[in-house]
């Protein structure tokens, strides 16, 4: 009796001192054909740095923008701090002026430091990604929000994008080794695209985002505005009509 009273205690023991994982969210946010890489954390977690793997499952990745350059201060706030871009672009020869405007400083990872683990970059189907936070902790106005925007990535075509994390790099660190994260990545259509359909008595609804719905009675056309670009358009079809849909961007 002794020694099963003594195991429980031990084992009531290593529950009460196991960390509490934070979930902090990552995800792909669509605004007009743009992909915008969002994160919130949900319960006062900060974030350190971000690794991240963004691939496309049509097209290509053609162009990055939206992101901040260097430490996060006061007013501008974020994750400015790109490992391999800085080693490569700025450090070489800065000295102690650092100029973070270089056109080649960007979130992009360089596929060299690990061949087997890093997306090949622009111009193809996937990017990775690294971002770092560095701020004076004594400040709180530097420290990053809770949500905001890390970059944004354009793309040559409508696609799914899928964000999720690279290990080799870290995935999502937390700024407090006592507080350890667990992420949630969520996907998502960018780009002018049919999302979903539905027939029920008579009534078709098209689920539909970034642009303006058009419809036709044959697949090669001719197509019609129905001047909706709501993303949910409803209409009475007739038994046995063929109905075709697509989006038309803005």
């Amino acid at each position: 009796m002794m020694q099963r009273g003594t195991l429980l205690g031990f084992c009531i023991g290593l529950l009460l001192a196991a960390p509490a994982w934070c979930e902090v969210r990552v995800s792909v946010q669509n605004s007009n054909g743009v992909a915008w890489i969002t994160y919130e954390c949900t319960a006062g977690e900060l974030v350190r740095a971000f690794a991240l793997d963004v691939s496309v499952d049509r097209g290509q990745i053609v162009g990055i923008c939206g992101f901040i350059r260097g430490e996060s201060k006061a007013g501008a706030t974020g994750y400015g701090i790109f490992p391999a871009s800085f080693r490569d672009h700025i450090l070489a020869g800065a000295g102690t002026n650092i100029d973070w405007s270089a056109s080649d400083y960007t979130p992009l990872a360089n596929p060299a430091d690990r061949p087997n683990d890093t997306l090949p970059g622009l111009n193809s189907s996937g990017v990775t990604l690294e971002l770092g936070g560095l701020w004076d902790p004594t400040v709180p106005a530097a420290i990053p929000g809770p949500a905001g925007t890390l970059c944004a990535l354009q793309l040559s075509e409508a696609a799914n994008v899928r964000v999720s994390a690279n290990l080799s790099r870290g995935g999502v660190v937390s700024a407090f080794a006592e507080s350890p994260i667990r992420p949630i990545f969520v996907a998502g259509p960018v780009g002018p695209s049919i999302l979903g359909t539905t027939l029920q008595n008579g009534v078709m609804t098209v689920l539909f985002n970034g642009g303006e719905l058009q419809s036709a009675d044959a697949i090669d056309g001719p197509w019609v505005d129905t001047g909706d670009s709501s993303g949910n358009h409803s209409e009475p079809v007739g038994t046995n009509q063929m109905r075709f849909y697509r989006v038309r961007s803005p």
